[in-house]
């Protein structure tokens, strides 16, 4: 189940909760019945070995796999689900997964995968994520189908289950496999049986970051502007979804109250470089600022994670800011076209690149500094949470999506 702004008037605090309740309804999936009710099972990982070999269409598995994948035998659970849940299942965060690990803990659906065929029966695979990022899950049944089926369709996007398996490596990415033979567990979780903070983060200033946002507002002079400024942000719809929604899913500002904190940030690195730059037009530049990713909050939707709309997905949310705020503009009469226009391209500009999402580039000082700001916040963001959260005892972190290493001192 998932909240989808285009229905729901965007994202709110109050269906956020109300899709938690609803997963209350769901209840215990997947057949943990042991097939071994005592000793051990060791050729269930030599299984998944050889299946994954032949995914990769190799007849020899690299030394990083024979390493993971050998013959270490993980003993057979017999508890069955009462006594799973009253056991505490501590949370082991994404991040701080590494090759190897032994993994029994809970993670939030944002998508899976159907069922295909592999020499020793059937799998599937799904993504799961927490606060911390993004990880593949791999279950590796045996060749009882609709057993491996069912399991599959118990998964719902936005849901919340517990796994346990084996940190491996595939393609350079790591991933969590869960094989049937070797003891593997997937079972659905119900609100109050996991700690929501553990997959999604939620800023505590929020309060203060509306009223230093409003504050903003409240500086434009230009009377037009004054007005499509307050029609917006003095609207308690409105500003209810802005500021539960996130910046994005994973890139920067990835929790509820994301986008309040992304959009201040950028408005006051550019209130700050007006002082510098006093030629330009503050009220076009700071409302630019304040307008420039209005789009998201019709484009992302919240559960137990963060994920995209369709209109997300289809459209983006340039394309849907410039809609929202077209339709701002033609509800104030006498609204000057330039300025108009100014907004418009300020809107459809900032992600700075034809390649980087934007239909236009940059076309005058307002709009390169909007665009900038953006630019600088996501980026400063997104490497000083990979700084506050690298797991090693190392001076340094690589990041694969910049591809460079992060000094942690």
């Amino acid at each position: 189940m998932k909240v989808d702004p285009a229905q729901n008037n965007g994202l709110s605090l109050r269906v956020f909760k109300t899709v938690l309740y609803a997963q209350s309804r769901s209840h215990l999936v997947g057949d943990r019945k042991s097939e071994a009710s005592s000793g051990h099972v060791a050729v269930g990982k030599a299984i998944e070995h050889t299946a994954r070999c032949m995914r990769c269409s190799s007849t020899s598995a690299p030394l990083h796999m024979e390493e993971i994948y050998g013959l270490n035998a993980i003993k057979v659970g017999t508890m069955g689900p009462d006594e799973v849940r009253k056991m505490k299942i501590e949370k082991q965060l994404i991040n701080a997964l590494k090759n190897g690990d032994r993994v029994d803990s809970y993670f939030s659906v944002t998508y899976k995968k159907p069922v295909s065929e592999y020499k020793y029966g059937y799998m599937f695979e799904f993504r799961t994520a927490d606060r911390t990022g993004q990880m593949t899950v791999k279950y590796w049944g045996g060749d009882d189908r609709t057993r491996v089926e069912r399991l599959q369709d118990s998964l719902e996007r936005g849901g919340v289950v517990r796994i346990k398996g084996e940190v491996g490596e595939y393609r350079s990415q790591l991933e969590i496999s869960v094989s049937e033979k070797n003891g593997g567990v997937i079972e659905k979780l119900n609100p109050g049986e996991y700690e929501v903070s553990a997959l999604l983060t939620t800023l505590e200033d929020i309060p203060e970051m509306k009223e230093r946002l409003l504050q903003f507002v409240r500086e434009a002079e230009e009377p037009h502007l004054t007005r499509l400024l307050n029609d917006l942000f003095q609207d308690e719809g409105f500003m209810e979804v802005f500021s539960a929604c996130p910046a994005s899913i994973q890139l920067h500002s990835a929790a509820i109250g994301g986008l309040l904190h992304h959009t201040l940030n950028v408005v006051e690195i550019c209130a700050k470089m007006l002082q510098l730059q006093p030629g330009l037009d503050k009220d076009v530049v700071i409302a630019g600022a304040l307008l420039h990713d209005i789009g998201k909050t019709r484009s992302f939707t919240v559960t137990t994670n963060i994920n995209h709309t369709a209109e997300g997905n289809l459209i983006g949310h340039l394309v849907i800011g410039d809609e929202i705020l077209l339709d701002r503009i033609r509800s104030i009469d006498g609204f000057p076209e330039d300025i108009a226009l100014k907004l418009r391209h300020i809107v459809a500009s900032h992600h700075g690149r034809k390649d980087w999402g934007s239909p236009v580039e940059p076309m005058m000082p307002e709009a390169l500094l909007v665009h900038e700001a953006d630019d600088m916040d996501a980026k400063l963001n997104y490497m000083v949470s990979k700084r506050e959260e690298a797991v090693t005892e190392d001076d340094w972190t690589w990041d694969r999506r910049l591809s460079r290493l992060i000094y942690l001192k």
